[in-house]
């Protein structure tokens, strides 16, 4: 299969935690949040690990 995804989106989703993080967060804290979101992109879903 083809990867039609936004190849720039994983850039500019760090540029934009990095200047306007969410109320309360830090830029280094929504740069991790990042990161652990794109990490579990492509794990088993919870309910599948059940029916071993």
């Amino acid at each position: 299969m083809q990867d039609r995804a936004d190849p720039h989106a994983r850039e500019r989703a760090f540029e934009i935690a990095g200047r306007n993080p969410p109320h309360g967060i830090s830029s280094e804290a929504a740069a991790l949040a990042i990161i652990e979101v794109l990490e579990g992109i492509g794990d088993t879903c919870p309910e599948c690990t059940s029916r071993d």
